[in-house]
């Protein structure tokens, strides 16, 4: 778990203490870290700020839902947790604090615990949550550890990475983060060493080509790389290198459809960082109301089907996007020739259309359910 994501945890434990029995209150912490996070995209507190900002105080309900995962049963519960949780990340927003580092940084000073004591707006249930509710930090475990692997060439046990790294950090007169963020770097940046750039954009053409042919009706596919500031121009191959490859693709508006029904208009495919494999995110993107209960639908359904977990947003009161990230095999061109290369492009494609084609079924039986709900035969 990185850190930021360790924070939101930690407020969300806060928010819930209001939640009795324990079981209850339990169970839908084990919800919320298990689900809400990776379906909300609840990685940082600025994310966490952005999702209340979207869902306002009479939407309390409706949050809630997406959060708790249905775990709370009692409304009064339900309104009060997340009245506490916006308190909480209000508290922290008067203070300044904008992530985990400055959080830590705050509650080290010394006249942390007297600010909390005489705030007159917070509940005293809040003050206490966060005076215990602490967050000691972490190093960049998962590098560390992608590191070990490599290096040893099995998967050794997390609490034994983390003591040798603290006695080397000890031998070398650093910190343990300090070392591990070297480490980290240093392996991002193996990682990053063993590709061939035109290789890579075969792949990115095949799985374009492939896309295309299954989206027939689709307006437009465009295959561009992002991140990249080298002032001089350079092939598309070396910006594959260099930056971070986006897909995209535009699908019609539904014609005829009501406003309130979603439907898919955009999918998108792209690399996000340089690792052992393609660390791919696939991002659909629809316009119209996608509500909590069909949310937690297609959380049940793709989990059923054993695709990776999606993760949803609200772009605006009709537009939304679905999400997910999975890392697709190993790159190692140095052992595939150009076929192989094209054989695993299609065969992703392929995993992309398994997400599109599910989404759009689940999405045209919620448009069926409406039409014979409001009485209109269904064709």
């Amino acid at each position: 778990m990185e850190l930021q994501s360790a924070l939101v945890l930690e407020l969300a434990d806060a928010a819930l203490q209001a939640v009795e029995p324990i079981s209850q209150r339990t169970a839908a912490w084990q919800s919320f870290a298990r689900c809400a996070v990776p379906q909300l995209g609840l990685g940082s507190l600025a994310r966490l700020e952005v999702l209340l900002q979207q869902y306002g105080p009479e939407e309390d309900a409706e949050l809630a839902l997406l959060l708790w995962q249905g775990e709370i049963a009692s409304p009064a519960f339900v309104i009060k947790a997340v009245q506490r949780l916006r308190s909480l990340v209000a508290f922290l927003q008067g203070q300044g604090i904008t992530n985990a580092a400055s959080w830590l940084q705050w509650r080290d000073t010394a006249d942390a615990q007297a600010v909390l004591q005489g705030t007159q707006h917070l509940p005293t249930g809040t003050i206490n949550a966060l005076l215990w509710h602490l967050d000691s930090g972490r190093c960049d475990v998962p590098w560390v550890l992608m590191f070990a692997r490599r290096v040893l060439g099995q998967a050794p046990a997390h609490g034994h990475i983390m003591l040798a790294v603290q006695e080397m950090a000890e031998a070398m007169d650093l910190s343990a983060k300090t070392l591990a963020r070297r480490i980290a770097w240093h392996e991002r940046l193996f990682q990053a060493l063993g590709d061939v750039p035109e290789l890579r954009l075969v792949w990115w053409r095949c799985a374009k080509r492939t896309l295309q042919s299954q989206l027939t009706n689709a307006t437009l596919a465009k295959l561009q790389v992002q991140g990249m500031t080298e002032p001089v121009p350079l092939s598309l191959a070396m910006h594959l290198r260099q930056g971070q490859p986006m897909l995209m693709i535009q699908l019609p508006r539904a014609f005829g459809a009501a406003p309130a029904w979603p439907n898919l208009t955009m999918v998108q495919l792209r690399q996000e960082g340089w690792r052992s494999g393609l660390r791919l995110r696939l991002l659909l993107q629809g316009e119209g109301v996608l509500p909590a209960h069909m949310q937690l639908d297609i959380a049940k359904r793709w989990k059923a089907e054993q695709l990776q977990p999606p993760v949803f947003e609200r772009i605006s009161a009709i537009q939304w996007e679905v999400s997910c990230c999975w890392c697709d095999g190993l790159w190692k061109p140095s052992s595939l020739d150009q076929v192989e290369v094209m054989a695993w492009a299609t065969d992703t494609a392929l995993q992309v259309m398994e997400y599109v084609q599910l989404l759009k079924g689940m999405l045209t039986e919620f448009q069926a359910r409406k039409k014979v709900h409001r009485g209109i035969p269904w064709r």
